[in-house]
């Protein structure tokens, strides 16, 4: 494991603390697992964007053509 230096904003700082003691953890702990959940999301929104792009690209489908689709999908709700 490393240990890296990362600059906060002192309200963030605060906020990350307070939520640290309120749950019994430490700092490191909570900057750690919301680094891991921000990273696991954005590597799943990237996974269903290219699976769409994909998809897309398979059946010549253009913005509007999504788009259209997804207003049609809202509106029989």
């Amino acid at each position: 494991m490393k240990t890296v230096a990362v600059p906060f904003q002192d309200d963030l700082l605060q906020q990350i603390d307070k939520f640290a003691v309120d749950n019994v953890r430490s700092r490191a702990d909570i900057i750690v697992e919301a680094t891991r959940m921000y990273v696991e999301r954005e590597q799943k929104w990237h996974a269903i964007f290219s699976y769409g792009d994909s998809l897309a690209s398979k059946n010549n489908f253009t913005e509007t053509d999504v788009m259209n689709e997804v207003k049609a999908w809202r509106n029989n709700k």
